[in-house]
């Protein structure tokens, strides 16, 4: 695996250099301290790389693109259902037939999870229960209901995607794999149905003015069993002001027993770009998770953070940052759970072709 890998990137770094394209570096290594109050998890402090990926664009003709992109900082583990490696994100080609309208297929990005889910994971710090499925209780990740997924489940995935533009608005028709049916290689493959999406994102005032509203679903473990997210966000993007605010739902409902799963998130983030070197960002969430199969429980999330950027570089994108984040989960029986985070590190975008 090891030895394909660094193959792979080693011929798709000579192949850019003799076409047009982009081959960037993207690096994000951190410390992070965390403690908990009342929780079985342990506090720990690490080294880690949060980002660690290549990612090679380029055009094989005027109006035929292609992008792939590997993260280093992911296991080797491949799906059953498209062969790929988790360490894939991206693996796709896009056919521009028209101004209007563009066809993508392979493994891309879904849109998923309004803005917070389109923002990259080297600029993320809190991020909700949503996007996560993360307890404040247990490493299981189960906690959070047996059967909802969020975004970190079906952010990228392989199939094929419309895309209309017009007039600063642009609107993906997608239908990808089921995530419940990728897992091991050794897995049983027995999918019979796709994800569907519907996304529109419009930019109104010269792009300051942003709407996301997006809509997926697609069947369970079992096939009347159904899942559905959907998202609505505004963000604000005029200098020197830059917020976003999302409302996040997902809920799955076993047809079996005729009950309903529920997580519902909002997102809150504002940061203020008027200094040259510093941008700092206030960002809060909140998270309300309803159970019904198995019991009615309801557990509720309230998230708190700040962040503070410095970028000694006017023309490259090189930043230090610093960041605390305070989550405090209150279940439905017992205790509530506090997780403090102190996070320190660095992030580098590089072409290396410029």
């Amino acid at each position: 695996m090891k030895k394909f890998l660094f193959a792979a990137l080693a011929s798709t770094a000579l192949t850019a250099t003799a076409h047009a394209g982009s081959l960037s570096l993207d690096l994000r290594a951190d410390y992070n301290s965390t403690t908990y109050d009342e929780s079985t998890l342990h506090d720990f402090t690490k080294f880690y790389f949060k980002t660690g990926r290549l990612d090679y664009q380029g055009k094989v003709f005027d109006d035929v693109s292609f992008r792939v992109r590997l993260a280093f900082n992911k296991n080797g583990t491949t799906n059953a259902t498209d062969s790929s490696q988790v360490a894939v994100e991206y693996g796709y080609l896009t056919h521009k037939m028209s101004d209007l309208f563009s066809l993508s297929v392979g493994k891309f990005n879904t849109e998923f999870g309004g803005f917070e889910g389109a923002t990259s994971g080297a600029d993320l710090f809190l991020t909700s229960e949503f996007y996560t499925r993360a307890s404040l209780t247990t490493a299981a990740p189960a906690a959070l209901g047996t059967r909802n997924l969020g975004t970190k489940d079906l952010l990228y995935m392989t199939g094929v995607k419309a895309t209309f533009s017009f007039e600063g608005q642009t609107v993906h028709l997608l239908a990808t794999n089921q995530k419940e049916d990728e897992g091991a290689s050794t897995a049983t493959f027995d999918q019979n149905s796709t994800l569907m999406g519907l996304i529109w994102r419009g930019a109104f005032l010269d792009k300051a003015l942003n709407f996301n509203l997006s809509y997926h679903t697609m069947n369970g473990p079992a096939a009347d069993d159904r899942h559905q997210f959907m998202a609505a966000g505004v963000m604000w993007n005029s200098s020197p002001i830059a917020a976003t605010v999302d409302y996040l739902v997902a809920d799955f409902k076993d047809d079996a027993s005729g009950n309903k799963d529920m997580t519902t998130s909002i997102v809150g983030k504002l940061a203020y770009t008027g200094w040259e070197q510093w941008v700092p960002r206030l960002e809060i969430t909140s998270t309300e998770e309803k159970r019904e199969i198995g019991g009615d429980v309801t557990n509720k999330f309230f998230g708190y953070g700040a962040v503070v950027e410095y970028r000694p570089y006017n023309d490259a994108n090189f930043r230090y940052h610093i960041a605390y984040n305070n989550i405090k989960e209150s279940p439905e029986t017992g205790d509530d759970v506090t997780k403090q985070e102190v996070v320190v590190g660095a992030r580098l975008l590089a072409d290396f072709l410029k």
